[in-house]
C-alpha cells in the first residue's frame, strides 16, 4: 500500500503544480493581451470603453445633411465645426443637390443649409445653417499624430441612430476612386486618403472619423467595398476647412494643369517615375507659359520631392501660396528637366 499511496501523491502534486503553472500562463497571456489605451498621464481605460467614451462625445456635434435630389431624397452627415452652424461634409454628400436640409441631435426642427464653398480635389465640403449659436463642436487632430493601425471611430448622425462604427488605420497616403460628384457615371480620384477597415455607408459618409479622444482625424467618404472603408486625411482638408471659416472663400495656388497621381507602385508598372503627371494644361497657364507638356511627369517642386505623402495638388496647399515663384522638375521621354514659373491662384475647380 505504500509504494502506490506514494505515487498517487506524486502524481497529485505534479497535477497541482501543472495546474499552478496553467493559470500562471493565463493570467499573463490575459495581462500583456489586454488592449488598453493611455489618454493622458494617470488614466488608463480599455479600448472598448476608450471607443464608447469617444462617440458619446463626439454625437453631439455629429449632423445629418438630407439633401433633395429630385424626385429621391439623399442622406448623409456632417459635424459642426463651430458654435454658430459651420459644418464640415464632403462634396458627395452635397454634389447636385436642389436643397438641404440639417437635422441636429437633440434638436426637432429642421434647419435648412446653404454652401459654404467647397474643394474637388481634396473632397471637402463645408455648409452653413443660421440663426443658431452655443452648439457643440469637434477639433481637429494634430495630423502628424496619425499612425498606421491606430483605432478610429466612424459616427453617423441622428437619422442614423448616431451609428458607431469602430475600427482602425489600416493603411495610410492611398490613392483613392470616388464617383463624381459632379459627372455622373465617372469617377474622381482623391490623393492621401486614409484606409480603414471600418465599413462606411451612405448616411454615415461626410461624418467625423475620430480618435479616441475625439478629435477629428479624417471625413468618412461612402466606399463600394463591403469590408473597407476610407476617409479625407485632416492634414488635407485642415487648411481648406480654416480658409473657408474665415473667408467664406477657397483659394489655391496652381500650375495650371490637370494632372494624375503616378504612385510608386504603378510607376514600376509603367516605367515612369514617380509623381504627377499632366494631362491636361490650361491654355497660357503657368505650367504651359514655362513649356511642360501633356505627359509630363512632375517629380519635384522645389527642394520637395513628390510621393504618396506629398501629392502634387496637396503640397501646393501646404508648403505653397499663389504668385510664389517656384522650380519644377519633371520628366520627359527618360529625361529630367527643370523649369521656374510663377504659381497662379484659382478655384479648385471639378473637371
Amino acid at each position: 500500500m505504500r509504494p502506490i499511496l506514494a505515487i498517487t501523491a506524486g502524481l497529485l502534486v505534479t497535477a497541482i503544480v501543472a495546474a499552478g503553472v496553467t493559470l500562471a500562463v493565463l493570467r499573463f497571456q490575459a495581462r500583456t493581451n489586454t488592449q488598453q489605451v493611455n489618454l493622458r498621464n494617470g488614466v488608463t481605460i480599455t479600448e472598448d470603453s476608450a471607443i464608447v467614451q469617444a462617440a458619446a462625445k463626439a454625437r453631439p456635434a455629429v449632423v445629418s445633411v438630407i439633401t433633395q435630389h429630385q424626385p429621391t431624397i439623399v442622406r448623409g452627415s456632417g459635424y459642426l465645426a463651430t458654435t454658430d452652424g459651420y459644418i464640415v461634409t464632403n462634396i458627395n454628400v452635397i454634389a447636385g443637390a436642389s436643397g438641404m436640409t440639417v437635422l441636429i441631435p437633440g434638436d426637432s426642427k429642421p434647419h435648412d443649409a446653404r454652401l459654404v464653398d467647397y474643394d474637388c480635389q481634396t473632397g471637402v465640403a463645408v455648409i452653413k445653417i443660421d440663426k443658431v449659436s452655443g452648439l457643440p463642436t469637434l477639433a481637429f487632430a494634430d495630423p502628424n499624430a496619425l499612425v498606421q493601425g491606430q483605432v478610429i471611430v466612424a459616427v453617423g448622425g441622428p437619422v442614423e441612430g448616431g451609428a458607431v462604427t469602430p475600427g482602425y488605420v489600416s493603411a495610410m497616403h492611398r490613392v483613392t476612386s470616388a464617383r463624381d460628384p459632379v459627372n455622373l457615371g465617372r469617377t474622381v480620384e482623391f490623393s492621401d486618403t486614409i484606409q480603414t477597415n471600418a465599413a462606411i455607408d451612405g448616411g454615415t459618409s461626410g461624418g467625423p472619423l475620430l480618435n479616441v479622444g475625439s478629435q477629428v482625424i479624417g471625413i468618412a467618404m461612402d466606399s463600394s467595398a463591403t469590408r473597407a472603408g476610407f476617409g479625407l486625411n485632416v492634414a488635407d482638408v485642415q487648411d481648406d476647412v480654416q480658409q473657408i471659416l474665415s473667408s467664406g472663400q477657397l483659394v489655391v495656388p496652381s500650375l495650371g494643369a490637370t494632372t494624375t497621381d503616378v504612385t510608386s507602385e504603378s510607376a514600376t508598372l509603367s516605367g515612369l517615375p514617380a509623381g504627377s503627371q499632366v494631362v491636361f494644361l490650361d491654355k497660357a497657364g503657368p505650367a504651359d507659359s514655362a513649356g511642360l507638356k501633356a505627359g509630363d511627369v512632375i517629380t519635384q517642386v522645389d527642394d520637395v520631392h513628390l510621393d504618396a505623402a506629398h501629392p502634387l495638388s496637396l503640397l501646393l496647399r501646404s508648403r505653397f501660396h499663389a504668385n510664389q515663384r517656384v522650380t519644377v522638375t519633371y520628366s520627359r521621354g527618360g529625361t529630367s528637366t527643370q523649369a521656374e514659373l510663377t504659381l497662379s491662384a484659382q478655384h479648385p475647380t471639378c473637371r
